[in-house]
């Protein structure tokens, strides 16, 4: 779940981004039922670490994390994405206990409507590589 830790804090430091969905409705894990629109959620999809001999005291991680948008309406939805990427492609953030984080866009999912709701979605997954504390 490093990764989105690391993805996250680009998100809420990016003014690009804040001055669409406020810091408060972007959120690892699960949106809460009620959240008012636009939010993004982000969620761990996969995570692998190098297996080397005679490691030492940290290992390489390689996380994908998968940032979804929501919104009331589609150039809502693609407004906000374009934010998110803009905050979070190519960037190497600081963060506590990690070293030499990088991350960069992976595969963008597809387009989603949810016709009962109402609430257009986008996903966009990134690729989060760090070293972390064995």
């Amino acid at each position: 779940m490093n990764g989105v830790i690391a993805v996250r804090s680009l998100l809420v430091a990016d003014t690009g981004v804040t001055a669409l969905v406020p810091a408060a409705r972007i959120v690892a894990g699960i949106i809460p039922q009620g959240t008012s629109l636009p939010a993004i959620a982000l969620m761990s999809v996969s995570s692998t670490d190098r297996n080397i001999p005679a490691p030492g005291p940290k290992r390489r991680v390689t996380e994908r994390v998968q940032v979804t948008v929501l919104a009331a309406s589609y150039p809502a939805a693609k407004a906000v994405m374009r934010a998110v990427r803009a905050a979070a492609a190519d960037r190497m953030p600081a963060i506590d206990g990690l070293t030499d984080v990088t991350v960069h866009t992976d595969s963008a999912g597809p387009d989603f409507l949810d016709e009962e709701t109402g609430i257009n979605m986008q996903t966009q997954d990134f690729r989060v590589s760090f070293n972390e504390a064995r």
